[in-house]
């Protein structure tokens, strides 16, 4: 049987934004459709249906996520690119949530947009998991490329409980990043149980991970319970996993692998329920290589990477989180915001920022008072 030339449908208030979308598409040897506003494609789909829709989130009337809620009603396995200037983490996992197959932030290279398109195409949509997000909402901030790609991983993980490892140097927020695939997963309302693994000395850090019975050393004058039984339900997150002893590497697989594990000094085994996001700054392929970290736990870990990216990575982010700090100092002061100049703003950018942070001191303090 042979098939016709793709049908893509565009809805988008922006006229310039449909005429590029329009042109390249027919360039493509597609053909489309445009609307300025949903409600007249909702009225089209009663003539036809698109193969692909790509739509706007914010536009006059219904918004793009109200019109994703309404067409998982209407037209579940309709492949759905929503296509937005306002891109950020909720309006990312929003996206997801509502069944898109992609979240294409505004500008966008068009050679991007035809092969997704056509990817989705090839796989006629996928569906999603519509639990509604959680309550909390992790302090995100960044607009940047290298910010979006961390939006997009969060929201297509947003239905999963999958173990995750996140990467990245100090500093870039990596904490943030978990807690966000925590509020944004099924696990929600169960609790998110943080620990960095470097921070606590390795002959203490299975009692801290594990718990421990009464008397199972000196000083343990009463039972523990560890973290993962604090997690249970819920989320771990591991941080500076990259630094765990080989021994503790070891329980920490069969904890993965079988979800029990024993408390220190203890004869019964305690089944657990956690989702793992372990989070480090080292190289752990290399790690492996040198034997200093086990390579069947990597790959237990290794299931989804995302990569926290360095701030000079994504320096036009850095007027936006500059404000958002000065409004926590003035805050946290009781003083009227401050706002820096454009050649502050022009110095900071060209900085190197190898520690990753954007900190106010207290000398900094009192020049804001």
């Amino acid at each position: 049987m042979t098939r016709g030339p793709l049908d893509v449908w565009v809805v988008d208030d922006d006229q310039s934004v449909r005429w590029v979308l329009e042109k390249a598409l027919k360039q493509a040897d597609m053909q489309t459709r445009s609307f300025e506003r949903a409600e007249h494609l909702l009225e089209a789909l009663g003539d036809g249906e698109p193969d692909v829709l790509i739509t706007d989130v914010r536009m006059p009337g219904m918004s793009g996520i109200a019109l994703l809620e309404r067409l998982q009603g209407m037209r579940p396995d309709l492949p759905i690119i929503v296509i937005t200037a306002h891109s950020d983490l909720e309006n990312a996992v929003a996206a997801y949530k509502g069944g898109a197959f992609e979240y294409l932030p505004k500008p966008f290279d068009i050679d991007e947009a035809i092969e997704l398109v056509h990817k989705a195409a090839r796989l006629n949509g996928t569906e999603h998991d519509q639990e509604p997000p959680g309550s909390a909402m992790a302090s995100m901030i960044g607009q940047a490329p290298a910010m979006q790609e961390v939006y997009r991983s969060i929201g297509r993980l947003s239905g999963s409980s999958m173990t995750v490892l996140i990467t990245g140097e100090s500093g870039t927020g990596k904490e943030l990043v978990a807690r966000a695939l925590h509020e944004h997963s099924p696990r929600a309302n169960k609790p998110f149980v943080a620990l960095n693994t470097s921070a606590i000395a390795s002959e203490l850090l299975e009692s801290e991970l594990f718990g421990h019975e009464k008397g199972a050393f000196t000083g343990a004058d009463a039972r523990r319970i560890g973290r993962f039984e604090q997690a249970d339900g819920g989320t771990l997150f591991l941080d500076e996993i990259g630094d765990m002893s080989p021994a503790l590497q070891t329980r920490l697989l069969r904890v993965l692998a079988e979800s029990e594990f024993y408390r220190v000094g203890g004869q019964v085994p305690i089944k657990v329920d956690v989702r793992v996001i372990a989070a480090t700054n080292q190289d752990l392929a290399r790690a492996v290589k040198e034997s200093r970290f086990r390579e069947d736990l990597y790959h237990r870990l290794n299931v989804i990477r995302i990569n926290s990216p360095p701030l000079r990575q994504r320096r036009a982010d850095i007027p936006l989180l500059l404000n958002h700090y000065l409004a926590e100092a003035a805050k946290e002061l009781k003083t009227p915001a401050k706002a820096i100049d454009g050649g502050a703003i022009d110095m900071l950018r060209g900085y190197d920022w190898p520690g990753n942070c954007l900190l106010y001191t207290s000398d900094a303090a009192d020049e804001l008072t």
